[in-house]
């Protein structure tokens, strides 16, 4: 007689965590695909594989059981681990690294040195974090005293006017390289913060060249962190934002600190996490107090889109008057180098795509907010091919796209014709910058025109030309 084999035992673990996270199986495999998608993956889940999982406790193979960590950590909002998820220790290679792993340290010159000594994780998976991991240490940068930052070591050498010329020119050359084409070289700007960290480590230097030195550091991290954020490679990115944090404190920084509070707010509102992305963008408005006019009207125009994320029209009105009112401030007081690229026309651009979020948000309002949001996105979408930033002009010019398709499907008779055509002419002239500018998130944007560009398709030519076209050159 044969002995039966035992049913499969279901995974009562992901049963509960989908249960309080208040997610179906098959929103688990839609966030899974998103995920795949962002990574570059072409695999595909398929909205019934998680009963699979459940039910018959399969354990999915590849990264995807690290990611279902993922999602369940975030829509928790707090530390999920592996064994909790799947009942059974990983066995599968390196296991991932959450983005705050090791940066429990002092906020002192000791702290910074041992973050320094750990090498940053290019080639190993960085799982993003939420709630207390990432806003803790906003508010931590704000109430510590700026350490002092000097070295008697003389394995390197001495670090002397010239070289730290030559570091500003690195520094200022790995900003122009991310506005201009985006996350292509983010493997050099790596490099240049690996041997700038270990400068810092081996060399000699007074308080004064620590305070630069540590400035540069902050720069390139807040750089790498940007290009990571624009690959979707969310949790690399607030690995280095959690370190040019660090690095902008001991630099006693405080406009380079308002800057990269704000670019991780930007980060929690893109990943859907409002409260997160209000909380740091409160956090950069108190860094940003005392700094000069261009730097708070940054921070300001960045903390639109938190509002906006959380489909709050008051406060993102509120926080759009002040980006305007500051613009109007006397322009006495310098800004910092790294702010060079900051105008009228990327300001209003930031708060134009924080208006076609809103109108996600508020239907009622939709025609209003469409209105205003291609009025402020124009310009940056229309920058000329041989100018900077061409990075921001492709992904505000699928912005634009994206706002005149939405206006589109409001089926207002006066305007329907109007927005399909201008629709079509933003998206064409984003393309054009595809060859030269590596973001993908410009070119999710793009995927996005596509799937919302088809059902104007089957009765516009031109529209029918334009899916054509985007489906040819979209990876």
């Amino acid at each position: 007689m044969v002995a039966e084999e035992p049913p499969p035992q279901a995974n009562n673990s992901l049963i509960e965590l989908l249960h309080r996270a208040g997610l179906r199986p098959e929103t688990l495999a839609r966030r899974l695909n998103t995920a795949l998608e962002r990574s570059g993956s072409n695999r595909h889940i398929h909205e019934k594989t998680p009963y699979r999982w459940m039910r018959g406790g399969e354990l999915p193979h590849g990264d995807v059981p690290d990611l279902v960590v993922q999602v369940l950590a975030g829509a928790l909002s707090t530390e999920v681990t592996y064994e909790q998820v799947w009942g059974r220790p990983r066995t599968r290679g390196p296991a991932p690294l959450s983005a705050d792993h090791g940066s429990d340290l002092p906020w002192d010159a000791t702290g910074l040195l041992s973050l320094l000594g750990e090498p940053v994780p290019t080639r190993r998976t960085v799982l993003a974090v939420t709630g207390a991991a990432i806003t803790g240490p906003a508010w931590a940068v704000l109430d510590q005293s700026a350490p002092i930052l000097r070295s008697a070591a003389d394995e390197a050498g001495r670090v002397t006017p010239p070289l730290l010329k030559v570091i500003a020119g690195i520094v200022t050359q790995a900003q122009e390289l991310d506005d201009q084409q985006g996350g292509a070289a983010r493997g050099y700007v790596a490099d240049q913060f690996i041997a700038l960290a270990r400068l810092l480590r081996r060399a000699s230097y007074d308080a004064e060249t620590g305070r630069q030195l540590a400035a540069a550091l902050a720069q390139l991290a807040q750089t790498s962190g940007f290009m990571a954020f624009d690959a979707t490679d969310d949790g690399l990115a607030q690995r280095w934002y959690l370190i040019a944090l660090r690095a902008a404190h001991a630099a006693a920084d405080p406009a380079l600190t308002a800057s990269i509070l704000a670019l991780m707010s930007n980060q929690a509102a893109d990943r859907g996490h409002p409260l997160d992305a209000l909380q740091l963008a409160n956090a950069a408005q108190q860094a940003s107090r005392r700094t000069a006019p261009v730097v708070r009207s940054l921070v300001a125009a960045r903390s639109t889109l938190a509002y906006a994320a959380a489909g709050d029209l008051t406060g993102f009105n509120h926080m759009h008057e002040q980006t305007l009112s500051i613009q109007n401030e006397p322009d006495d007081e310098p800004g910092p180098p790294w702010a060079g690229y900051i105008d009228r026309v990327e300001l209003d651009a930031i708060a134009g795509r924080g208006l076609v979020v809103l109108a996600e948000h508020l239907p009622r309002q939709q025609t209003e907010l469409l209105g205003r949001a291609t009025r402020l996105l124009h310009a940056r979408a229309y920058t000329p091919r041989d100018a900077a930033p061409q990075r921001s002009a492709l992904r505000h010019g699928a912005w634009l796209s994206l706002a005149h398709l939405a206006a589109l499907r409001q089926n207002k008779p006066t305007s329907t014709t109007d927005d399909l055509g201008r629709s079509i002419e933003a998206t064409r002239l984003a393309m054009t910058r595809l060859p030269v500018v590596s973001s993908a998130r410009s070119v999710a944007l793009l995927h996005r025109v596509t799937a919302e560009v088809e059902p104007a398709a089957r009765r516009s030519p031109a529209a029918r030309t334009l899916l054509r076209d985007l489906r040819a050159v979209l990876p």
